[in-house]
């Protein structure tokens, strides 16, 4: 069908977001392309490039998002997965001994094992600076997965058991040594429901349930509490500490610091005003990817500005040496690069305890009564598409069928609501916070605008982050054993949960909450346990065919069947109108003249990849 509004909506429409035009930018996929991983034959697609108006700075008329070579497919049937080494410049300096980086938030935590340490860029310190993880995609090279200073390789010696081959000669940054005796103790606590799965989604929601076991001292098997056929692609966010320290800090201690493997060490968190970190001298690089190579910056310093634009001033006044930043300001900078941020920005649906979003049609009425292409028209000047689902174009499961736009039908929105019986006197509230995306809440405005005007009761709410978090985690699933579902009023987990109500901390329906939520393993499964689970924090999704879906989709190795599974739950998301979806992100960063870096495919800084080349 066309895409127009009616005149007074559209009008008022314009009116309200005309100003918001180019402000950020996004970017929806290319078109599918066969890239298979060795032993795999899985077909996906390339994650989203966007070509952008040459400016100053910019390296090309159209350059490319970072991660736009094809990633592989997740995996593989063969038992062992040795990652091939990468190709290091040789004597690697940089001209200058420190570095500002700015974000858009102040970290919420410098904890490793902390439950906020989550995988936003604000954060990154916790978990890809300060941290080494088990394992690492290295998108310059075909979106292997290698090792980082901890890890020489791994075999899979059953369905459920992978062996890892630590490496000698690594150490904590206090000096202690890095062994399978810590590893398994990491292993261990992110990989127990009962914690990691409440409080630690950001780990767990990719591997699920898992244990170490000690070899020798530098060999561990990590068994998974079922079949885990790509488990090292699955242990990207799996990170380390030393236990006798972390053992004996307090919990402010817990939150302040992170002892950990990374190339630079924490130094101090001046609160309200920076991050200081120092180069950890002991590093030890791993020559498999250049993701871990030896770091050339001395000092290391986080600050944070809520407005981009005030980032880019930064920048332009010498004040910062990268942020994010964005589109329109481009040309403050003296230069700049884009790149995918491998995030859907999406609204979360109440599919179980919200009286009228539990109604399939009603779903399908919310999809078919915006006019996704007028907003991507008006607001965003055409440069991106819809999309209608909750993984990024790339990720296995993902088609172009399943990713979609629903398109603009108010008049067939109206029959569904009236088809469901709808009661607008159940108010249906879209919670977001404030600037996770820049403009994030005239968008938000825009949308309920156009649901008021097909008749459905909705407001937005726009509230902090921890408000938010509790909202969101108020599912069935959050801090609810399977002990407590399986005794549940209820035949199936569907009707358990809808008996248990929702959880805590609040206890009350989240209605539609909104995240920018990632899928770096490239694989649908992260996506099933995060956003599709019964057991889930995050999750307002719970069917028990859905969820052996999940589960024997898990448990298929890498090819064209485990493909085939991925892409029946991807099916069922789109097709029952499991998840809003909006649009894929892609973030513009800005750099002072002469830093060399390059953004990977996922937001995540790796401070070890920066230099100054004079």
């Amino acid at each position: 069908m066309q895409s127009k509004a009616p005149p007074r909506w559209r009008s008022r429409l314009i009116l309200c977001v005309l100003a918001i035009a180019a402000v950020f930018l996004m970017a929806c996929g290319a078109a599918a392309t066969t890239a298979p991983e060795t032993g795999s034959s899985s077909e996906v697609a390339k994650p989203g490039a966007l070509a952008i108006p040459a400016t100053k700075g910019s390296d090309s008329s159209a350059p490319k998002a970072s991660g736009s070579s094809a990633p592989k497919a997740s995996g593989s049937s063969a038992p062992t997965a040795e990652p091939k080494p990468t190709a290091i410049p040789a004597a690697i300096t940089s001209s200058r001994d420190n570095i500002i980086f700015a974000t858009s938030e102040e970290p919420t935590t410098l904890g490793a094992a902390s439950p906020y340490c989550g995988g936003n860029i604000q954060n990154t310190v916790c978990d890809d600076i300060a941290s080494d993880p088990l394992t690492w995609i290295d998108d310059q090279n075909d979106f292997q997965v290698v090792g980082l200073t901890g890890i020489e390789g791994w075999e899979q010696l059953g369905p459920n058991r992978w062996q890892f081959k630590l490496r000698d000669n690594v150490k904590f940054h206090n000096g202690a040594p890095w062994n399978a005796t810590q590893a398994k103790y990491w292993i261990d606590f992110f990989g127990d429901e009962e914690t990691s799965g409440n409080f630690n989604s950001n780990d767990f929601s990719f591997h699920g349930v898992i244990g170490g076991e000690v070899v020798d001292d530098l060999t561990l098997d990590v068994v998974c509490g079922k079949a885990c056929p790509i488990l090292p692609r699955t242990t990207i966010f799996t990170k380390f500490q030393d236990v006798g320290w972390f053992e004996s800090a307090s919990e402010e201690e817990i939150e302040l610091m992170t002892v950990g493997l990374g190339p630079y060490k924490i130094v101090e968190w001046r609160s309200g005003i920076e991050v200081e970190l120092e180069i950890f001298e002991d590093y030890n690089p791993n020559p498999a990817t250049v993701y871990s190579r030896a770091p050339t910056i001395q000092h290391v310093f986080q600050v944070w500005r809520n407005e981009p634009l005030v980032r880019a001033a930064m920048i332009q006044a010498g004040e910062a040496d990268w942020a994010e930043i964005a589109l329109e300001h481009r040309d403050m900078v003296p230069q700049w690069k884009s790149g995918t941020n491998n995030e859907v920005y999406v609204y979360a649906i109440d599919t179980v305890h919200h009286p009228e979003l539990r109604k399939k049609d009603v779903r399908e009425a919310l999809a078919l009564s915006v006019d996704c292409p007028l907003l991507m028209e008006t607001v965003f000047d055409n440069l991106l598409e819809c999309y209608g689902n909750v993984s990024q174009t790339g990720t296995v499961g993902i088609t172009p069928e399943n990713s979609a736009d629903y398109g603009y039908d108010p008049a067939r929105a109206r029959e569904l609501l009236e088809k469901a019986n709808y009661n607008p006197d159940n108010e249906i509230v879209l919670n977001i916070r404030a600037n996770r995306i820049p403009k994030d809440i005239e968008y938000g405005e825009s949308i309920v605008t156009f649901w008021r005007d097909a008749g459905i009761n909705a407001k937005l709410s726009v509230i902090d982050s921890a408000v938010r978090a509790n909202i969101s985690r108020s599912n069935c699933g959050h801090k609810r054993t399977r002990e407590e579902f399986a005794a549940a009023a209820g035949d199936d987990l569907h009707e358990k949960c809808a008996s248990l109500g929702p959880g805590a901390p609040i206890f009350s329906s989240m209605n539609l909450t909104e995240s920018a939520t990632s899928t770096e393993s490239l694989d649908f499964s992260r996506q099933g346990i995060l956003r599709n689970s019964c057991y889930s924090r995050s999750s307002g999704v719970c069917f028990s065919d859905h969820e052996e879906m999940i589960n024997t989709a898990n448990a298929t190795p890498t090819g064209p069947e485990r493909t085939r599974l991925m892409t029946l739950i991807a099916d069922r998301v789109h097709n029952d109108f499991l998840i809003y979806g909006n649009f894929q992100v892609v973030q513009i960063y800005g750099m002072s003249e002469f830093l060399d870096w390059n953004p990977t495919y996922a937001p995540r800084i790796r401070a070890n990849t920066f230099f100054y080349t004079q």
